[in-house]
């Protein structure tokens, strides 16, 4: 998926229901701790994450925040 930023937060359900990390394309069950993402916090495109997949993109410089975008538009 592709964003200019990503809102992020933490998720853990009691629904027994599974996802695919969009991430690794692994299997993520919603009572696990994972995140979810949301290209500019469009919350209807957003994805379950593994939470390692997310802080792994996040250490490579993927997955911006808002906040870390708006901060690179003020420098450029």
């Amino acid at each position: 998926m592709e964003a200019r930023w990503w809102a992020i937060r933490p998720a853990q359900n009691l629904k027994p229901a599974s996802y695919v990390c969009p991430l690794c394309d692994g299997m993520l069950h919603a009572t696990s701790e994972h995140a979810l993402i949301a290209p500019e916090g469009d919350a209807s495109k957003r994805r379950h994450a593994h939470m390692e997949c997310v802080l792994a993109a996040r250490k490579r410089g993927e997955l911006a925040t808002e906040d870390e975008f708006r901060q690179r538009r003020r420098r450029a």
